[in-house]
């Protein structure tokens, strides 16, 4: 299974928030990302802020660019994550990843998106 399709069916529901992802002990992206310690690649974060905001606008979208990204804490296997999602005044997005369990910040990022074609 590719990891775009594993991040879709990680999703689990749109809260106040945002946008809920339970990622599974099987979740494609661990498997060598550390063999024995694993943990999210910061590339399969950015690619969970291209899916919520896909459902925040209600498209099908992808990343068209990155300002900055700010990685705090790992997203480790059998865990929830939260991607928020506030449009700004200059068009830019930021995206915070957070574990709604324990309210940790995981990542913050400023993005823009393009409708996928």
């Amino acid at each position: 299974m590719s990891v775009e399709k594993a991040i879709k069916e990680c999703y689990q529901v749109r809260t106040s928030k945002g946008f809920l992802y339970r990622l599974p002990k099987d979740f494609p992206a661990f498997r060598g990302h550390f063999e024995g310690h694993p943990l999210l690649p910061a590339v399969c974060q950015i690619s969970f802020c291209s899916d919520a905001a896909s459902h925040f606008l209600g498209k099908e979208v992808e990343m068209a660019a990155i300002k900055r990204a700010k990685f705090m804490s790992p997203a480790l296997p059998d865990s929830t994550l939260e991607v928020s999602l506030i449009l700004r005044p200059d068009g830019w997005y930021f995206a915070e990843l957070t574990d709604p369990c324990n309210g940790k910040k995981l990542s913050q990022l400023i993005l823009q998106f393009s409708e996928r074609k």
